[in-house]
């Protein structure tokens, strides 16, 4: 095969995985938290060994970059334990990501063979991407101590800044020292608590 006809099968190849990208959806897996980025390098891993390309087309991991205690910017999975994966839904990819080291599972499947349900738009747009861009790992500015939060525990706070802007959660538990909240916010189904930086939250009116 020479050179005209090489590139000719490498833009088919192109237009075909295009295509096949249409077909993909967004779902979420389950893996032991602090371990995320290393399940993800075995995902990509495995992609690679087991030529799943056309099947199998993003991984991510939501990020974002915060200041630590010591005012020096520092990275934080914004979801701690779950992982973004884009693919089309076979019983071979089913298998193949559920039997990768250190997943724990999917979520939206039921079990008993049950496959997973994908991520809804609305979902994929508020957790992944604002404005179709994909979330920017900006440092959230650090509140004072001194200044006073407008909420309390058990309050409802709306989240308005930062990787989890637009979402409502419950106040779970404060930390002062840190200008720290808990907030427990609904996530695929079930009730996940985050840390939000009060500078990020708002009291919902009631």
């Amino acid at each position: 095969m020479n050179k005209k006809d090489e590139d000719i099968k490498d833009i088919d190849n192109s237009q075909e995985l295009e295509e096949l990208k249409q077909h993909a959806q967004w779902y979420v897996i389950n893996c032991n938290k602090g371990h995320e980025r290393r399940v993800y390098e075995d995902l990509k891993q495995k992609i690679e060994t087991l030529n799943l390309k056309d099947k199998i087309f993003d991984i991510k991991i939501v990020e974002e970059v915060i200041l630590n205690k010591d005012k020096k910017p520092e990275t934080k999975n914004v979801f701690p334990g779950y992982i973004f994966i884009n693919m089309i839904m076979t019983d071979e990819t089913w298998y193949d990501v559920r039997n990768t080291p250190g997943v724990t599972g999917f979520i939206g499947s039921s079990g008993r063979g049950i496959k997973p349900l994908p991520l809804s738009e609305k979902e994929v747009n508020t957790m992944l991407y604002r404005d179709n861009k994909q979330v920017k790992k900006e440092p959230i500015v650090k509140k004072d101590k001194s200044e006073e939060r407008d909420f309390d525990l058990n309050d409802y706070v709306h989240i308005i800044s930062g990787a989890l802007k637009g979402h409502e959660g419950q106040v779970g538990q404060l930390d002062d020292d840190k200008g720290v909240a808990t907030v427990n916010i609904d996530f695929f189904g079930r009730s996940t608590p985050v840390k939000v930086e009060y500078v990020c939250c708002k009291k919902v009116s009631s």
